[in-house]
């Protein structure tokens, strides 16, 4: 958890920007999907406005360590004394029911699921994560959205932020990339089954994830993805993959979930690190560059903050950032508030399966706005 009002200004380009941090300090935010400037078609709108670089410096940190809290601040046996004067702490109730609005219909979805399909059958991609977009006029209280999004379905990439009239929410499962010292850890996830409703089926839908052919190629795609993109800045033979195909149980899907690990080559940086695999190969496809234009043409949004990063940059070199799915994205100017959800498209992807794969993914959103959404 981190508080502060100094906030980063983007300056010439987003590299330069994070060069200038100083070592000593904390910036927590987020990188936005089109913060390289890749989108194609510069007409689309962005995702409920929010901008695609935005972090501040924190004043006061507090982070857990083996069970111990660690403050960072000028002085922090002060500060812990005046949290303990005040009054504890009751969620805000915010009004449910919202009704989200598809950008897309489902016939629509469908159709761009076979355009990516042709795309792959003419040779021009392999793999393609296709996205579809919610909003509703609705602008809840974050934190008190996010503490109830939390308590019913944690995540281990879990974050919430607010900064002016902007707000995340994000229930994340899936960590993009992490800097300790020179080492670089991604986390990529590709592959989704629903949970089952009996123990049995539970187990069924695990082992169903596990052995499906195209649930392992999409996986082994984007770990390929993850791999090159890595190499490009680490020490030669360092890439290497852990763990292959794990598939991890969440409330409502079960997930494939590889990690890659890598060393940062001498005399490159973390931006250099940022530069060479953002954003994430999960949420864009092979081949990266291709994709992302083909995506330009079929989405309807440009992503904004939607399939970026939320996280830290620590003292000295350390940073961790999650991927932003799986989030509410509020923003209070407007009164409006949304999300995304998207699948991996691959030549043996079925529509209708892709469809249901995005109202599983929904599910727990929907589930703590109390909304059963228009889809």
């Amino acid at each position: 958890m981190a508080a502060g009002k100094k906030s980063i200004e983007l300056n010439t380009n987003w590299q330069q920007t994070i060069r200038q941090k100083n070592p000593d300090s904390w910036w927590f935010g987020y990188l936005g999907y089109d913060v390289k400037g890749t989108s194609a078609n510069e007409q689309r709108p962005v995702f409920l406005e929010f901008p695609s670089f935005k972090f501040f410096e924190a004043d006061v940190v507090f982070e857990t360590s083996e069970s111990k809290l660690i403050v960072h601040s000028d002085d922090p046996e002060k500060l812990i004394e005046q949290i303990k004067s005040l009054p504890e702490y009751t969620a805000r109730p915010f009004l449910k029911n919202p009704s989200f609005s598809a950008a897309l219909s489902k016939t629509e979805y469908l159709k761009n699921v076979e355009r990516v399909k042709q795309l792959i059958r003419e040779g021009e991609v392999y793999e393609l994560n296709l996205c579809q977009y919610f909003q509703a006029n609705w602008s809840p209280d974050g934190l008190s959205f996010f503490e109830a999004l939390n308590k019913k379905y944690p995540m281990p990439f879990s974050g919430w932020i607010r900064s002016g009239s902007e707000e995340i929410a994000s229930a994340s499962p899936e960590r993009f990339l992490k800097r300790e010292g020179a080492e670089l850890i991604s986390q990529p996830i590709k592959g989704t089954a629903r949970r089952g409703q009996t123990q049995k089926e539970d187990e069924q839908n695990r082992l169903a994830l596990l052995n499906s052919e195209k649930e392992r190629a999409e996986n082994m795609m984007i770990v390929d993805l993850v791999r090159n993109d890595l190499a490009k800045v680490s020490k030669t033979g360092s890439t290497t993959v852990e763990e292959m195909f794990g598939i991890y149980a969440f409330p409502k899907v079960f997930q494939m979930i590889s990690t890659v690990r890598s060393v940062l080559q001498n005399g490159l940086d973390t931006a250099d690190a940022l530069d060479s695999t953002f954003p994430m190969g999960s949420m864009t496809g092979a081949p990266k560059q291709e994709v992302m234009k083909r995506i330009s043409a079929l989405e309807p949004f440009r992503r904004g903050a939607y399939s970026g990063a939320l996280g830290y940059f620590g003292p000295g070199t350390n940073f961790d950032f999650n991927v932003l799915i799986r989030s509410l994205f509020i923003n209070h100017k407007t009164g409006e508030s949304g999300f995304a959800v998207g699948s991996a498209i691959t030549i043996d992807s079925d529509p209708e399966e892709e469809w249901e794969e995005c109202r599983n993914k929904a599910a727990a959103l929907l589930d703590v706005c109390g909304s059963s959404g228009s889809f």
